[in-house]
């Protein structure tokens, strides 16, 4: 993982005022605590170098520019996450797609209605942070988008 992307969870643990943060991706593992004041990194098949957390805010303060254009899309609502219209559909977006202002991102189904999410902003998709079908809460962030 290289920093960037470490300094994206570390502005979210910070703007959430977050104590602890646990990302789970497929074999990717991340668990983040300012309890600990260290983040470690691993794979589920192999240990990497303790990282600092202090050291990575640090970093941070010096990108704030670049960290100003990332957009945090969050549900509007309660209901269940879908990436795609039908399950034999491809995505409305991928990781790394440029999506346009309006662009449908995904679909909240709330009480068997269909809810469409737009992008608020041009920009690329840098995270999607739900599995599809899997439910949300409102105000959990769905994706995370870099503005152009």
């Amino acid at each position: 993982m290289k920093p960037e992307e470490l300094k994206i969870y570390a502005d979210f643990m910070k703007e959430y005022e977050l104590e602890y943060l646990e990302v789970k991706k497929g074999d990717f593992h991340l668990i983040l605590s300012k309890k600990g004041t260290e983040i470690i990194e691993r794979k589920i098949t192999e240990d990497r170098p303790v990282v600092d957390i202090n050291k990575i805010v640090e970093e941070s303060k010096q990108t704030t520019q670049e960290l100003e254009n990332i957009v945090y899309v969050k549900s509007p609502l309660v209901g269940t996450f879908y990436r795609a219209p039908s399950p034999t559909s491809p995505p409305f977006v991928e990781l790394g797609q440029k999506v346009k202002k309006g662009d449908v991102l995904c679909i909240i189904e709330a009480m068997k209605v269909m809810n469409e999410i737009k992008s608020d902003y041009d920009g690329i998709v840098k995270e999607i942070l739900v599995e599809n079908g899997k439910p949300v809460e409102f105000g959990q962030v769905l994706f995370i988008i870099l503005k152009e």
